[in-house]
């Protein structure tokens, strides 16, 4: 709670958390496409790498995102979205950075 409500009632993060959804069910959507190519026949590779690339930006985001959110205790180990944050670092190096997809 701060100020009287709850965190997610606040309009910012309202608009932040719709955001985070938003961009999570892009990159479900894309990886779908990939494996439904994949399913069909067809090469699917410009389509796998956007979702990797589109989902390991998205996750970084998300992830710094809810630190934000969740202020001082984002970075508190007992939370673990600092945790978080930390691993979806790793999708965005690993099977190639996002710059060379």
């Amino acid at each position: 709670k701060t100020m009287g409500k709850p965190i997610a009632m606040h309009q910012a993060v309202s608009f932040m958390i719709a955001e985070m959804a938003i961009g999570i069910e892009a990159g479900r959507l894309l990886t779908h496409k990939s494996a439904w190519l994949t399913d069909h026949g067809h090469r699917n590779t410009h389509v796998a790498s956007m979702a990797k690339a589109f989902a390991s930006e998205h996750c970084q985001k998300v992830t710094t995102d809810a630190v934000q959110i969740f202020g001082g205790n984002g970075y508190n180990v007992e939370y673990g979205m600092e945790k978080l944050m930390r691993d979806a670092k790793i999708y965005q190096i690993y099977e190639g950075t996002s710059q060379i997809q």
